[in-house]
Protein backbone atom coordinates (compact mmCIF):
# COMPACT_ATOMS: atom_id res chain seq x y z
CA UNK A 1 0.00 0.00 0.00
CA UNK A 2 2.98 2.34 0.23
CA UNK A 3 3.09 2.42 -3.57
CA UNK A 4 -0.45 3.80 -3.93
CA UNK A 5 0.39 7.45 -3.08
CA UNK A 6 3.25 7.41 -5.60
CA UNK A 7 1.02 5.87 -8.25
CA UNK A 8 -1.67 8.51 -7.72
CA UNK A 9 0.93 11.29 -7.88
CA UNK A 10 2.34 9.89 -11.13
CA UNK A 11 -1.12 9.68 -12.72
CA UNK A 12 -2.04 13.22 -11.69
CA UNK A 13 1.33 14.50 -12.88
CA UNK A 14 0.84 12.83 -16.26
CA UNK A 15 -2.62 14.34 -16.67
CA UNK A 16 -1.31 17.78 -15.73
CA UNK A 17 1.54 17.53 -18.22
CA UNK A 18 -0.83 16.59 -21.02
CA UNK A 19 -3.08 19.53 -20.20
CA UNK A 20 -0.16 21.94 -20.59
CA UNK A 21 0.94 20.73 -24.03
CA UNK A 22 0.71 23.17 -26.92
CA UNK A 23 -2.23 22.55 -29.21
CA UNK A 24 -2.03 22.75 -32.99
CA UNK A 25 -4.59 25.15 -34.48
CA UNK A 26 -5.72 25.95 -38.02
CA UNK A 27 -5.58 29.39 -39.73
CA UNK A 28 -9.18 30.22 -38.79
CA UNK A 29 -8.51 29.49 -35.12
CA UNK A 30 -5.22 31.41 -35.27
CA UNK A 31 -7.12 34.54 -36.27
CA UNK A 32 -8.74 34.56 -32.82
CA UNK A 33 -5.39 34.43 -30.95
CA UNK A 34 -2.39 36.73 -30.57
CA UNK A 35 0.79 35.65 -32.35
CA UNK A 36 3.77 35.80 -29.97
CA UNK A 37 6.54 34.48 -32.20
CA UNK A 38 7.78 31.71 -34.44
CA UNK A 39 9.63 28.45 -33.81
CA UNK A 40 11.72 26.40 -36.22
CA UNK A 41 13.23 22.93 -36.30
CA UNK A 42 15.64 21.22 -38.67
CA UNK A 43 17.43 17.93 -38.99
CA UNK A 44 14.43 15.94 -37.77
CA UNK A 45 14.68 12.26 -38.73
CA UNK A 46 11.55 10.28 -39.49
CA UNK A 47 8.36 11.60 -40.99
CA UNK A 48 6.52 14.93 -41.33
CA UNK A 49 4.63 13.98 -38.14
CA UNK A 50 7.95 13.83 -36.28
CA UNK A 51 8.70 17.39 -37.45
CA UNK A 52 5.27 18.57 -36.23
CA UNK A 53 5.88 16.91 -32.86
CA UNK A 54 9.25 18.69 -32.64
CA UNK A 55 7.50 21.99 -33.39
CA UNK A 56 4.97 21.23 -30.62
CA UNK A 57 7.84 20.67 -28.16
CA UNK A 58 9.41 23.99 -29.20
CA UNK A 59 6.07 25.75 -28.68
CA UNK A 60 5.85 24.15 -25.22
CA UNK A 61 9.36 25.40 -24.41
CA UNK A 62 8.24 28.91 -25.41
CA UNK A 63 5.20 28.57 -23.09
CA UNK A 64 2.85 29.01 -26.04
CA UNK A 65 -0.49 27.28 -25.62
CA UNK A 66 -1.11 27.19 -29.39
CA UNK A 67 0.91 26.78 -32.58
CA UNK A 68 0.13 26.78 -36.31
CA UNK A 69 2.40 24.90 -38.70
CA UNK A 70 3.57 27.15 -41.54
CA UNK A 71 5.88 24.71 -43.31
CA UNK A 72 7.16 21.15 -43.07
CA UNK A 73 9.61 20.21 -45.79
CA UNK A 74 12.19 17.66 -46.84
CA UNK A 75 14.88 19.72 -48.56
CA UNK A 76 16.81 18.26 -51.45
CA UNK A 77 17.91 14.66 -51.18
CA UNK A 78 18.02 14.73 -47.39
CA UNK A 79 16.00 12.29 -45.31
CA UNK A 80 15.73 14.90 -42.54
CA UNK A 81 12.77 17.24 -42.13
CA UNK A 82 12.56 20.92 -41.24
CA UNK A 83 9.61 23.00 -40.16
CA UNK A 84 8.33 26.40 -39.04
CA UNK A 85 5.34 27.29 -36.90
CA UNK A 86 3.83 30.50 -35.57
CA UNK A 87 3.10 30.40 -31.85
CA UNK A 88 0.10 32.01 -30.17
CA UNK A 89 -1.44 32.81 -26.82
Amino acid sequence: MKILPYLITAIIGGVSFTALASQEINPTQAATHVQIGRVSVSGIEGSPDDAVQALARKADEANAPYFRVIEVANPGDSSDWLGNADIYR
